[in-house]
């Protein structure tokens, strides 16, 4: 189902002072300086040459590279390494770049810094032999991320690759910022409005889907999902249904890839549309677990999958478009690069609306498994029908912990959150929301799921911040996979589907059995100066009723901080927590005259004023670095270092009666790449740094 990619590693490159059409051409340039790099056992060559068929003038950049661990780029530094100020990249839509090169199955992504934040990291191509122009949306580069336009100082091309290990040789010529005219449309008001109904859906998970039981001849399990398991899951309060089907492997192989619409999962099919009716609730119709499509074969197959979807709208054009949707195809790899996924996207996009005889809105992700990451470096088509769509599963390693069926399977045990983690998922869910509301069209989260092995605890803690992320930008999302009790997903105890065998804190957090009678229909997070505060909207029927406002350091520990009286009907309340002690957590308790408890998704702040920056140095750095604070009279207290997989590489405790403001790493052990270094200091409060180890 779900599979783990490893994103190459961004490399840096700079910008500088005022905003100015050309970063580089042949007789302009705003680099100041150049590095180049490959993961630890690679080589790296990269100049200026002249000659060589430049894609404008006499002079572009040439890089060979040869990795072995993953990854390879260059930095075209703009701001003198940090002593000039930052370029603005303000007031135009796209930055342009001209690129050939590359070897087959390999691809260029492109990444803004300034200083030690980073931008979104954006594909801009595959292989090419003769130069391809690339206009990337600034809003791609910049969405959601600490990067701003106004403030760039570098900017990274990378070089990625399926394989662990590549060479190849990449020209890249004529960087400069334009203003393109025009773009994608904006979504249609009835897509808007269709998108806006779907709230919180399920997934029908491991069953019209699940291809490995055919060759068992034990496809489809009839009653694994049945009438009274989608009313039940309908009742429990989910409104919309994603139906995973394998359609591509119910047909034939070649021409004209006739599907077989005899075959048992087209009448479960078909039942999943009569109980749509029956129940009333919104039905997605999911090309699921389809057959690879790759950089290389794309083009081979898309005559396959335009006859597959010809044949699918004809069959399904009866449904109303204000129910029931259709989702073109379940999470194109990493095998195939964004831009020729796009091309297949806009093709099967164009089957359907030759073939149905009314618009339904359609749902299209990006590569990577409709990773959100290079959904906001996807270029909306020019279809204003369409609804976007992402899944996401972070942190990875702790949401897939104890799968058989992950590779390598059966990771092993660890909580959630750990430093950072919730901040990134904040930070990727405002990043896809910025897109969508840059190019005003719906997103969808269209799976996210959390294994049934991790401790119970950060089970809560993790449905809680979703939930959090998922309302507060206004998402509709589907869960994967609600009912399988063991290797999977599921928050129902031994799969029973009622209320109280449901999870409480997933009954809360997803708004589940919603019969409580506090209704709480909102509820924000912020700093009235250097007091947490929280605000909430809720709706209570009688008398009786509480709210306690609870902080906690560790999201598993709490202690009430204030007790306020519900007052009946709808009103808006304000708590401040203007104690002294420190606390990273906070959550509203909702208590009835009967002592039945709910509680809110986990608010996460950092109010207190800290008057101190951590500075890591020599940065990048092959031998050593150093920690400092400066200013304030904190003091480390613990400092770990994570690579791109999240595994802790470093780890150094300090007393706080030591008072350690200032301490030197030995990094020679680590290999060349990426690395996160988070500093504890006095008082709880972290800062995470990136840091660059190369040779």
């Amino acid at each position: 189902m779900k599979k783990l990619y490893f994103a190459v590693l961004p490399f840096i490159l700079g910008l500088s002072l005022s905003a100015q059409p050309v970063i580089y051409k042949d007789v302009q340039t705003l680099i100041t300086g150049t590095w180049s790099g490959a993961g630890a056992g690679g080589t790296a060559t990269f100049a200026e040459v002249t000659g060589q068929t430049p894609f404008e003038g006499t002079k572009h950049y040439r890089f060979d590279y040869n990795f072995v661990q993953w990854w390879a780029g260059v930095g075209l530094n703009m701001d003198n390494w940090g002593a000039s100020t930052a370029r603005n990249f303000s007031g135009f839509s796209h930055l342009r770049i001209a690129y050939r090169g590359l070897s087959a199955g390999q691809t260029i992504t492109i990444t803004l810094r300034n200083g030690s934040n980073y931008g979104n990291t954006v594909e801009v191509g595959t292989s090419n032999s003769t130069y391809a122009v690339v206009d990337i949306p600034i809003i791609s580069l910049t969405a959601g991320s600490p990067v701003i336009a106004a403030a760039v100082r570098e900017v990274d091309l990378s070089i990625s690759s399926p394989a662990q290990a590549g060479n190849g040789i990449v020209f890249f010529d004529a960087l400069e910022l334009v203003t393109v005219a025009g773009g994608p449309a904006p979504a249609s008001a009835a897509t808007n409005a269709r998108a806006a109904s779907l709230g919180l859906g399920v997934n029908t998970s491991n069953w019209l889907e699940a291809y490995w039981l055919i060759p068992f001849n034990a496809y489809p399990e009839f009653n694994r999902y049945n009438r009274t398991k989608v009313r039940d899951l309908h009742n429990a309060g989910f409104n919309t249904f994603r139906l995973p089907v394998t359609f591509e492997r119910l047909g034939s192989l070649t021409p004209p890839y006739n599907l077989d619409f005899g075959h048992v999962a087209f009448d479960l099919v078909d039942s999943m549309i009569l109980w749509a009716g029956i129940y009333n609730f919104k039905l997605i119709i999911d090309n699921h677990h389809g057959y690879p499509l790759t950089d290389a074969n794309y083009n081979t197959e898309l005559p396959r999958l335009q006859a597959v979807w010809e044949q699918l709208t004809d069959h399904y054009d009866y449904l109303a478009p204000s129910q029931f949707f259709l989702e073109i195809y379940n999470e194109p790899t990493n095998e195939i690069s964004n831009g020729n996924w796009r091309t297949v996207a806009a093709s099967l996009i164009n089957v359907i609306r030759a073939t149905e005889t009314q618009t339904h809105s359609v749902l299209v992700g990006a590569n990577q498994w409709n990773s959100g990451n290079t959904l906001v470096g996807f270029t909306p088509l020019a279809d204003p029908d369409i609804i976007y769509t992402f899944h996401n599963y972070d942190p990875y390693f702790f949401t897939h912990q104890g799968m058989s069926w992950t590779n390598p399977p059966n990771f092993p045990p660890r909580t959630f959150p750990l430093a950072g983690e919730v901040a990134s998922i904040n930070q990727l869910f405002t990043s896809v929301k910025a897109w969508s509301d840059n190019y005003d069209v719906p997103v969808n989260l269209g799976e996210f799921g959390c294994s049934t092995q991790a401790d119970a605890t950060s089970r809560c803690n993790w449905i809680q911040t979703f939930s959090t992320a998922i309302n507060t930008n206004g998402f509709s999302a589907f869960y994967w996979d609600a009912i399988s009790p063991s290797d999977a997903f599921g928050f129902y105890t031994n799969g029973i589907i009622n209320e109280s065998n449901c999870i409480p804190c997933f009954k809360t957090a997803l708004g589940l059995y919603a019969s409580l009678p506090i209704a709480l229909t909102s509820l924000t997070s912020g700093c009235e100066g250097t007091f947490p505060s929280l605000t909430w909207r809720a709706f209570t029927t009688g008398a009786g009723y509480l709210f306690d406002m609870e902080r906690s350091a560790d999201g598993v520990n709490w202690k009430t901080v204030h007790r306020l009286n519900a007052l009946e009907g709808d009103h808006i309340y304000q708590q401040i927590d203007n104690q002294s002690e420190d606390a990273r957590f906070y959550r509203l308790k909702m208590i009835t005259p009967d002592q039945k408890v709910a509680c809110s998704p986990l608010q996460e702040m950092n109010c207190r004023k800290v008057a101190v920056e951590i500075q890591v140095y020599p940065n990048p750095t092959y031998y050593q670095t150093t920690i400092a604070l400066k200013g304030d009279d904190a003091s480390l207290t613990n400092v770990d270092i994570y690579d791109v997989a999240g595994r802790i590489v470093y780890t150094k405790q300090y007393s706080p009666a030591a008072g350690i403001i200032t301490d030197v790493i030995d990094i020679q052990q680590f290999p060349d790449g990426l690395y996160f270094v988070t500093a504890e200091i006095s008082g709880g409060y972290t800062i995470t740094h990136q840091i660059a180890v190369m040779r």
